[in-house]
């Protein structure tokens, strides 16, 4: 039995769903991404481009890594010129 098997529990996501998500910070990036995480179901989410959430996938984390290296490397590149 995997680990998101066991922290999923179905009267948890009938609160989410009757009650809406409750966000918590799970990693804030320098270029102002966040990613949250539902303290109750345990779903993970993203900021789009267009500042609305949506559902976190190994993509869109690994996008969210990228940009992070990308954008210190080209601040630190910036100070050093």
């Amino acid at each position: 039995m995997s680990i998101e098997a066991q922290t999923r529990n179905p009267f948890k996501r009938l609160h989410c769903k009757l009650f809406g998500h409750k966000y918590t910070v799970l990693r804030s990036y320098q270029t102002n991404k966040k990613e949250y995480e539902c303290s109750h179901c345990k779903k993970q989410f993203t900021e789009n481009d267009y500042g609305e959430l949506e559902t976190l996938t190994p993509k869109l984390r690994r996008i969210n890594e990228v940009m992070e290296k990308f954008y210190i490397f080209k601040n630190t590149r910036r100070q050093s010129a």
